[in-house]
């Protein structure tokens, strides 16, 4: 992932406070706290994050216990704290884990050094003394680390540009009639080769696949994955609606107990995920295709009213409590619903 690192405003604020010198250091601390993300999502993670430079390269900081850094893997662990110290001279950097508060607020009130701190969704810099923020505009905690931010921009374009007015060729496939009233049977297929197509499209530098197997009962819809990230997302793709079987016959209407029923699904997938390729972020989504209608069960209808046909526009997902899981675990995402609308009689 390239950054224009001379729009940033941090770094001109560096550049203000102190000297060229600090800017340089900055620079060099971007491109290792990029590199760390690649195991450590910040998303993820419940601790705060320290890398730093001493300024003259002249002492450790906690001299005792340091431990020299090259296994990245380790940050597959769960910490309350982790600190870097970085060195101009090459040297492997040097890790603190678990390290207590005390001694990092006594770090990070010192003089002669550069830090870089996040903690609870929030990213800054700290020179001297004076804390510089980084302004973040974006949809995930960190923008040194925009790979879910990217997707989740994806997948709400493609709910606006793509499925409310059935604009994507590929989703038109899904329905059983020109008024979009009824979805064609099995439509699921035609859903996950249309999402699958546009993030081919839309996303750069990932491997997609469809019916991606974990050794559940069924497989995931898609799995994207970025190999420079060492990310991956779970996506699972439920409908809601009526649908027409092959011989003309109404199906049984998909209600919202389907979304409570993705929900379960991504929460198992993950945990195989996390058991199978355990070094991968992984991050699980729920895409809820909405094409839900009023008045079109008793008998098949081949033209529906502004009124029926938008009944459920607004209509949110209601998911049991028990199955909330972005509420507790954060590699889970809040399901996103997509309403698909129909052509209503005017």
């Amino acid at each position: 992932m390239r950054y224009d690192f001379l729009k940033d405003d941090y770094l001109v604020k560096i550049a203000l406070q102190t000297d060229s010198s600090y800017v340089k250091l900055a620079r060099d601390l971007i491109v290792f706290v990029i590199d760390i993300y690649r195991n450590l999502e910040p998303s993820h993670f419940n601790g705060k994050l320290v890398v730093f430079f001493e300024k003259e390269d002249s002492q450790d900081f906690q001299p005792n216990t340091l431990e020299k850094f090259y296994d990245k893997g380790m940050l597959n662990d769960a910490y309350h704290s982790i600190v870097f110290q970085l060195f101009q001279n090459g040297k492997l950097p040097h890790i603190w884990t678990n390290v207590d508060t005390d001694s990092i607020d006594a770090l990070l009130s010192s003089d002669g050094f550069i830090a870089y701190v996040y903690e609870n969704e929030e990213e800054y810099f700290i020179v001297n003394q004076n804390k510089i923020d980084v302004i973040n505009s974006y949809s995930c905690p960190s923008i040194f680390a925009l790979q879910y931010h990217e997707l989740k921009q994806a997948l709400l374009m493609y709910k606006n540009e793509r499925i409310k007015s059935s604009s994507c060729e590929l989703f038109k496939n899904c329905w059983a009639d020109e008024k979009r009233i009824y979805f064609k049977n099995k439509p699921e297929d035609c859903m996950q080769i249309s999402l699958n197509e546009f993030l081919k499209n839309r996303l750069r530098g990932i491997d997609i696949v469809r019916e991606y197997n974990l050794g559940a009962s069924k497989p995931v819809d898609v799995r994207v994955y970025w190999n420079e990230a060492n990310r991956a997302a779970l996506i699972e793709v439920k409908w809601l609606g009526r649908s027409v079987k092959d011989n003309g016959e109404l199906s049984t209407p998909y209600s919202n107990s389907r979304a409570n029923d993705g929900m379960q699904q991504i929460k198992e997938y993950l945990d195989l995920e996390n058991s199978d390729t355990p070094i991968v972020i992984t991050k699980g989504y729920l895409v809820v295709v909405d094409g839900r209608r009023r008045g079109i069960h008793k008998s098949k209808v081949s033209r529906i009213s502004l009124q029926n046909g938008m009944a459920y526009k607004n209509t949110e997902l209601t998911i049991a409590n028990d199955k909330k899981y972005w509420e507790t675990y954060k590699n889970i995402e809040k399901p996103i619903r997509m309403f698909a609308e129909p052509i209503c009689e005017k």
